[in-house]
């Protein structure tokens, strides 16, 4: 008679209990599909690499080491940490593709070989990180090494999210996204605006989130003809000051958020005569960029335009 450790699925211990705690579990329990945990270890216990129809493995607090096994784990579908590192797949002769996963967040110095993005042919998110503390070399971006061009071959990626620890201003330079993307998010990168004209061409891109000193310098005009597609636009902690731009430079946006953006003076009018435009949200700014928020909001609505909401906190 099988127990009911056998028949167990779902195993949801966030908050209860550690990768530590569980590895007499994960030995009982090899027809789970879902995992989360909290991990406060290096590594994660060897009897999960046993969970040949793990589906999604979520963990947070920590980072987290994932041996070659887990290339052995074709059922994934998910995998979720604060932070992991992904070792090379194991030098075998049969070759290893994990045709399931869609998803792969968040991973330190990812190494885009060929060899990696064709054991992963079908991710729809990818979230990387590049940190001189976990090996990131010298603390300058080595685009031989990392292979951030390689990206273009991720024909199924639409979720994208960059972090970086250092300045890293060349790095639109070095990589190339595929045309599949819909959701960028960018943070301490300290990119010069004159380069945004590089995701601006961007024909799918729905959603942009910019935060920490993605992009640096005080001034940002956007040219006409890019973002056609652009829904969201996040800017957040960013040393912007003057943003010159008009109706026509994102002729799609529904929804605008500013949040800690200090030194930005003002909402150029014309983003409030955006057609699709639908909300503006403002948080922690100042005085005078919630002033053009609320002026905004006040000309719309005696054009008759009460569709549009400003939200401010």
């Amino acid at each position: 008679m099988l127990s009911y450790g056998m028949l167990l699925r779902v195993l949801d211990a966030m908050d209860s209990i550690y990768l530590s705690d569980i590895t007499n579990i994960t030995a009982k329990v090899r027809n789970l599909r879902y995992l989360a945990c909290s991990c406060m270890d290096w590594s994660l216990p060897a009897s999960i690499y046993n969970l040949r129809n793990l589906q999604t493995l979520i963990t947070n607090y920590g980072t987290i080491y994932l041996k070659p096994e887990i290339w052995k784990m074709t059922q994934l579908r998910h995998v979720q940490s604060w932070r992991m590192v992904l070792s090379e797949p194991p030098s075998e002769e049969s070759f290893m593709v994990l045709e399931n996963l869609r998803t792969l967040s968040d991973v330190v110095d990812f190494r885009c070989t060929e060899d990696i993005l064709k054991r992963i042919p079908n991710l729809k998110k990818l979230g990387i990180s590049y940190d001189p503390d976990f090996g990131f070399r010298y603390g300058l971006l080595d685009s031989e090494y990392y292979c951030l061009n390689n990206l273009v071959h991720l024909h199924q990626l639409e979720s994208l999210k960059c972090s970086f620890f250092m300045k890293s201003p060349s790095f639109l330079h070095y990589i190339i996204f595929p045309p599949s993307l819909k959701k960028l998010t960018l943070s301490t990168i300290f990119i010069p605006w004159e380069d945004m004209t590089i995701i601006g061409s961007l024909l799918n891109l729905e959603v942009l989130k910019l935060k920490y000193n993605a992009f640096d310098g005080p001034e940002w005009e956007p040219n006409e003809g890019e973002f056609l597609q652009l829904k969201y636009l996040l800017l957040q902690d960013i040393d912007l000051v003057h943003w010159r731009a008009d109706r026509i430079h994102f002729p799609s946006l529904q929804h605008l958020v500013l949040r800690k953006c200090r030194k930005m003076k003002e909402i150029p009018s014309g983003v409030g005569e955006i057609p699709t435009l639908q909300m503006i949200e403002v948080h922690y700014c100042n005085t005078s960029l919630v002033s053009t928020a609320k002026q905004i909001e006040e000309e719309q609505r005696s054009f008759g335009n009460d569709g549009l909401q400003v939200r401010i906190w």
